[in-house]
């Protein structure tokens, strides 16, 4: 009789555990569950270790980026006020003038422009035979240097300028021949242009390194079929004849091609065209 007493005890207490266990099984389920709400959810701001004010992943004022040390100890670049870009030289025929012009010159001018001049003659005189012209054979090139001690004469007639300035100046020759050679310097002579059979003699004070004036220009060779463009900056001012005058060096001779040859020298001049 008591066994039947205990086990009718257990079933009631077994059937009331399973009666609270279904109670509870709905709230727990809504415990587990996300909150739903008609708004998203917030983004979380990652903050850095070492500044309670700055977002992670920036650099910080001590350096560091998220707390850790740099990999270089250089200041990080300055965005807001990059660095100037370099000086563009402005094309021809544009508003502005160049960066290397003298400010001096400069005032005034609205826009530059390229002004090219072909020369108007040329020869090849000798220093060692001061009445030998050259030769009518040869007149295709001009000689620079050598044993005869040659020097090249290229005339140029600069016309139209006007109250334009002359900001650059550049005189263009192609080299000649089958062998390069040295360069040398480039004087002026003012006012005197050459002609075909002319000799030292018939060259201005040519006694006295033909009378150059002014600061000689330099280049460094002559190569065949090769451009050669020498700045020449300062040797003009404005309209007018002059002659330039390549002596070449006297260990060893070079050519260039004349007027004649149809591959003439040209002076080629940037102008300020006033505003």
């Amino acid at each position: 009789m008591r066994n039947r007493v205990k086990l009718i005890q257990r079933l009631l207490g077994l059937i009331v555990t399973v009666a609270l266990l279904c109670a509870a099984l709905p709230a727990l389920q809504a415990a587990a569950a996300p909150a739903r709400s008609g708004t998203s959810p917030r983004p979380v701001t990652l903050m850095q270790q070492d500044a309670t004010d700055a977002t992670a992943g920036s650099v910080g004022q001590d350096g560091t980026v998220n707390g850790q040390p740099r990999e270089t100890n250089d200041a990080p670049a300055d965005t807001v006020n990059p660095a100037a870009p370099g000086q563009v030289l402005l094309p021809p025929s544009v508003p502005g003038v160049p960066g290397n012009a003298n400010p001096a010159l400069a005032n005034g001018i609205s826009s530059t422009q390229e002004a090219t001049f072909t020369a108007i003659a040329d020869t090849t005189v000798f220093l060692s035979s001061p009445n030998s012209p050259q030769t009518e054979e040869s007149i295709a090139s001009l000689a620079m240097g050598g044993s005869q001690n040659a020097v090249a004469l290229i005339s140029f007639s600069v016309e139209g300028l006007g109250d334009a300035v002359v900001l650059g100046a550049r005189l263009s020759f192609q080299g000649a021949g089958l062998n390069g050679g040295p360069g040398g310097s480039v004087g002026v002579i003012y006012g005197y242009v050459t002609s075909d059979g002319a000799t030292a003699n018939d060259v201005p004070s040519y006694e006295n390194a033909l009378n150059v004036h002014g600061a000689p220009a330099w280049f460094e060779r002559v190569e065949p079929a090769g451009i050669t463009q020498v700045d020449v900056t300062g040797s003009i001012s404005g309209d007018g004849t002059l002659t330039f005058v390549l002596p070449g060096q006297p260990e060893q001779s070079a050519a260039i091609y004349s007027l004649e040859s149809g591959v003439p020298p040209q002076l080629i001049l940037t102008v300020g065209v006033p505003a």
